[in-house]
């Protein structure tokens, strides 16, 4: 891959990525989905980006602050029927069957009502467009990924639990549609009831959770999640733009509101028309593990990431050891931009630095000075040969080579 090694001897890329991770995280600071922090990030980054020779514009859209909004109705749709009188069975059935049909369009990123309805904010996108080089015809599109604000800490994120939070995010959903079917079928009985009530206490756990977050976690700086990604992505953009590819067109991504729901990217989507592109995500690319390439995403829902970027990732790990580019099936975190991507159809793949867990997730000490920079070293040059390879033809086929 001589085309990635030449973009990759231009000296101090990662001196770069890691002031622009400083500028993020320092300087900025928490940047809270649709709040003045995540608005200054766009506006200094799509700065940036131009000083290095990319034309990137922004783009508004409307979201919330915080995923504990939807979540948080949901769930109480979901309680309240056991604090109604047992002869409103009518309307304790369409509570539960309510709260039931939000968390299936939710978590499947297909159907969000409640996001919907809640999305009054202005939060915005940095996007940018690279064209191939001079006289070139485009024969695909590759959008790099990130996202610019920062999520919010609180028990459910502790150090110690974070490792388990998939999981319990899991059981709340298979809790929260049990009832949803329960209540219609089993409301009728004192048994029945019991057993919705116990179902319920452990919905009702979930809910606390997300009040504690929301009245006692704090806005954390966000250097790992996600400012390492934001800054991977402005210099890799920055070199193709210096060295135009071949023959693809490179986009930039980088999506306000990821955190509240991945909002930035469903928007992004329901503006572009994206048939045929191919996505490449940066995501907590500041720690010191292996650069993981996650080949399945979601919690509740699941999706299977696009096989030939899988492939490509595959070989470009195959091909430098050192990257310590690796697979993974089950990672840690709940759905990431490409998200929206895989639920609608779509061709996409996130990057990862992580072993088992994402060092300092959603909590106060994500902050500069706890940034591996090794772990963007490293993502940087697989993100460098990701992009040779693409632009080789190396994805064009959805399907793995044999």
């Amino acid at each position: 891959m001589k085309q990635a090694t030449d973009r990759g001897s231009a000296g101090g890329a990662l001196d770069r990525a890691m002031s622009l991770i400083d500028l993020l995280a320092n300087e900025i600071g928490p940047r809270r989905p649709t709040e003045r922090g995540e608005r200054l990030a766009a506006q200094l980054m799509r700065d940036e980006l131009a000083r290095n020779g990319v034309d990137a514009e922004i783009e508004p859209f409307e979201g919330y602050a915080s995923f504990g909004t939807p979540y948080g109705l949901i769930q109480a749709a979901a309680v309240l029927p056991s604090l109604l009188p047992t002869r409103r069975r009518r309307l304790r059935s369409s509570l539960a069957l309510l709260s039931g049909a939000l968390l299936v369009g939710e978590s499947s990123l297909k159907f969000p009502a409640a996001s919907r309805l809640l999305a009054r904010k202005q939060s915005t996108n940095v996007v940018a467009t690279i064209e191939p080089a001079d006289g070139a015809r485009a024969e695909r599109t590759l959008c790099l990924m990130c996202h610019l604000d920062t999520s919010r800490s609180g028990l459910m994120f502790h150090p110690r639990a974070a490792r388990l939070l998939g999981y319990w995010i899991a059981l709340q959903g298979v809790a929260g549609i049990a009832q949803a079917i329960g209540e219609p079928l089993l409301g009728g009985s004192r048994a029945g009831r019991r057993s919705l009530g116990a179902v319920r206490s452990f919905l009702a756990a979930g809910l606390l959770l997300l009040l504690e977050r929301e009245l006692r976690g704090e806005d954390v700086p966000g250097a790992n999640d996600n400012a390492s990604g934001c800054a991977v992505a402005s210099v890799l953009a920055g070199e193709v733009a210096a060295q135009p590819l071949a023959s693809t067109r490179l986009m930039l991504l980088m999506s306000g509101c990821e955190e509240s729901g991945t909002l930035g990217a469903q928007a992004f989507l329901a503006d572009h028309d994206t048939d045929g592109w191919l996505f490449l995500n940066f995501d907590n690319v500041g720690g010191p593990g292996p650069v993981k390439f996650l080949r399945k995403e979601g919690v509740l829902a699941k999706w299977d990431a696009d096989p030939g970027l899988i492939a490509t990732a595959q070989r470009v790990a195959d091909a430098d050891a050192d990257l310590r580019l690796e697979p993974e099936d089950a990672p840690a975190g709940l759905t990431w931009d490409t998200s929206p991507v895989l639920a609608a159809g779509g061709r996409a793949l996130t990057l990862s630095v992580q072993d088992g867990f994402i060092p300092d997730l959603h909590w106060p000490t994500d902050t500069y000075d706890n940034v591996v920079p090794d772990g963007v070293d490293r993502t940087l040059r697989a993100g460098r040969s990701m992009i040779a390879a693409v632009d080789a033809g190396s994805a064009d086929s959805p399907q793995p080579a044999g």
